[in-house]
């Protein structure tokens, strides 16, 4: 009977060790996402001026209001909300006066 119990709480354990590690977000998804946003990002905020992607993201992101945004952008990817997602995009500041 203990063997019974103990096989049980191996798999209890195995599973929810399984399920942990399909709900972790790896590093190279984030930044996949965060791309994404910054594409959409771009999309609604066309530059006025010639400048590389690498520049027009740092001019950006240098608002921290704008990294919020990036941020609860982000999150509404993550749990499916589109709704969120083009509420925080449309609300960036597009930094034309800069």
């Amino acid at each position: 009977m203990k063997s019974a119990h103990l096989f049980c709480l191996i798999v209890c354990l195995l599973f929810a060790a399984f399920v942990h590690a399909q709900e972790e977000e790896s590093p190279a998804k984030d930044a996949q996402i965060k791309q994404q946003v910054l594409k959409d990002i771009k999309k609604t905020c066309t530059p006025q001026r010639k400048q590389s992607d690498k520049e027009w993201q740092a001019m950006i992101l240098s608002s921290e209001a704008n990294q919020l945004l990036v941020k609860n952008a982000i999150t509404a990817v993550k749990r499916d909300n589109l709704d969120g997602y083009w509420a925080a995009i449309g609300q960036i500041d597009c930094m034309e006066d800069y």
